[in-house]
């Protein structure tokens, strides 16, 4: 049985009606009405919505409230051009020295995101989590905690949620082992390799990114 606290609950039930666009970008949203849609207390809520601002979901306004963040075309570069940054350094430090049994894991956790099926009612949700994860479990893997925790701060969760209803649901691209063909690389123990490997796989995420938001459709 999945026994959850009441904040947990609020945090699921709020982050849920953000990915799946049940709230209009840049309208303010109140902590009773949050409250009564994740059926939990106000400080309840107001727990989930503090968690929530640190991952990006939402943004805090002074004097007005918090609402969900409008995307511009300079800040997902911004925000790629920092997670490139992070997980370069990610890869570098993997290619040099990684335990034998954590190669094996994110031999296995990449197969399993790469395994998830587009076209299953849930596709969505459970492909941006396995990424966030896969690409988590690589930062905690060097050992070096601060990256794994700057990862997450610059709003990975949101970035991967985003990229996956615009881009990899829409079958935009061959995404068959895209990412076990990263760990591959990284495996290799060339340094140089694994950071051409990393860079190209954000690239990718950027390109297909900003032409979705192009098209007006990054916030769909």
């Amino acid at each position: 049985m999945d026994m959850i606290t009441s904040s947990e609950k609020a945090y699921r039930r709020i982050q849920q009606a953000i990915v799946e666009g049940e709230f209009p970008r840049g309208e303010f949203l109140s902590q009773r009405m949050l409250a009564e849609l994740a059926g939990t207390s106000i400080i309840s809520a107001r727990e989930a919505l503090k968690r929530l601002e640190y991952e990006g979901f939402l943004e805090s306004v002074p004097r007005w409230g918090v609402r969900i963040p409008h995307d511009s075309r300079e800040s997902i570069i911004e925000r790629y051009a920092l997670r490139e940054a992070i997980e370069v350094m990610v890869a570098y430090l993997l290619s040099r020295a990684i335990e034998p049994r954590r190669a094996e894991e994110l031999k296995k956790r990449s197969d399993e995101c790469d395994a998830i099926c587009s076209d299953s009612a849930d596709g969505v949700s459970r492909f941006a989590e396995e990424h966030r994860q896969l690409h988590l479990y690589m930062a905690e893997c060097t050992g070096n905690q601060l990256l794994k925790e700057e990862l997450e701060r610059l709003g990975l969760r949101t970035l991967l949620y985003q990229s996956a209803k615009t881009t990899w649901a829409r079958k935009v691209d061959n995404w068959e082992r895209w990412h076990r063909s990263l760990i591959d690389e990284i495996l290799t123990g060339d340094p140089a390799r694994a950071q051409e490997a990393m860079h190209r796989h954000i690239q990718h995420g950027l390109y297909h990114d900003l032409q979705m938001f192009d098209q007006g459709l990054f916030d769909v």
